[in-house]
């Protein structure tokens, strides 16, 4: 008899499981998101959604595309035709005024001569500084200074061609690097971060810049008066109120007689 056919096992079907999808940072999408609510019809504004229409509340100049716009311009100043104009200026304010506070503070802090910002023109003009032949002069100081500003005023606006450099990270540029990119924001060799790498992120760097530069323009607002109460520095203030807090604040330095005494 013929031998009986062997059994053929079935093949096994090995199911391969695909190879799991990496996700991806996000930062694009996180950027997006964040985006939103800072910019376009849905974004924040100055008060909550239930208190305010931003049909009827809400200037149609202010149409979200600037960053930082809340809807708020209760004197309607923008309404002239002007508000990109009024944005430049904004811009640049904040950024003296972030510079300026660590440049206030700082020095005053660190003892400093002529870091006490109501004294230091005094302690310029006096020679004090060390630079007698151009401090002492003020009319040198001040052609100097509306020199240095209209040269960088200049490159800026694009009105003189800006100078070829050199930028940490970037390296070497030329001044045309510069041609055609955003007067406010060009980026190009002055990002040498590369921070603002997409769109998005720049829109978000955008909205973080211009609060900040709002407080430091309060905060300026805030070290003035403060100056014409007291005649002291931020510093010193500051120092005396953690010292005594309730001792030493507006409500006991308002009730203080300052009337002068010859």
């Amino acid at each position: 008899a013929a031998p009986a056919p062997k059994k053929v096992a079935p093949k096994k079907t090995v199911v391969r499981k695909a190879a799991p999808v990496k996700k991806s940072s996000g930062k694009s999408a996180q950027a997006g998101s964040d985006a939103s609510k800072w910019y376009g019809p849905s974004r924040r504004l100055y008060l909550p959604a239930g208190l305010l229409d931003i049909n009827t509340d809400v200037p149609s100049y202010l149409d979200g595309t600037l960053a930082g716009d809340y809807g708020f311009d209760p004197l309607k100043l923008g309404a002239d035709g002007k508000i990109d104009q009024y944005r430049v200026a904004e811009v640049i304010h904040a950024r003296w005024a972030m510079l300026a506070i660590p440049g206030i503070v700082i020095p005053e802090a660190l003892g400093i001569p002529g870091g006490v910002w109501t004294e230091t023109g005094k302690v310029f003009l006096d020679g004090e500084a060390g630079r007698p032949e151009i401090l002492g002069n003020p009319y040198l100081f001040t052609a100097i200074e509306v020199a240095l500003m209209a040269g960088v005023e200049g490159f800026r606006s694009g009105k003189i061609e800006a100078p070829s450099g050199f930028a940490p990270i970037y390296g070497k540029f030329e001044g045309s690097a510069f041609s055609g990119l955003d007067p406010i924001n060009p980026g190009g060799p002055l990002d040498f971060f590369n921070v603002a790498a997409t769109p998005e992120d720049l829109a978000i760097l955008k909205v973080k810049e211009i609060k900040n530069g709002r407080l430091a323009m309060i905060a300026m607002l805030g070290v003035f008066v403060q100056g014409a109460t007291t005649a002291e520095g931020p510093a010193a203030n500051w120092g005396k109120h953690v010292a005594d807090p309730f001792g030493y604040n507006f409500v006991t330095i308002a009730g203080v007689d300052r009337t002068p005494v010859l």
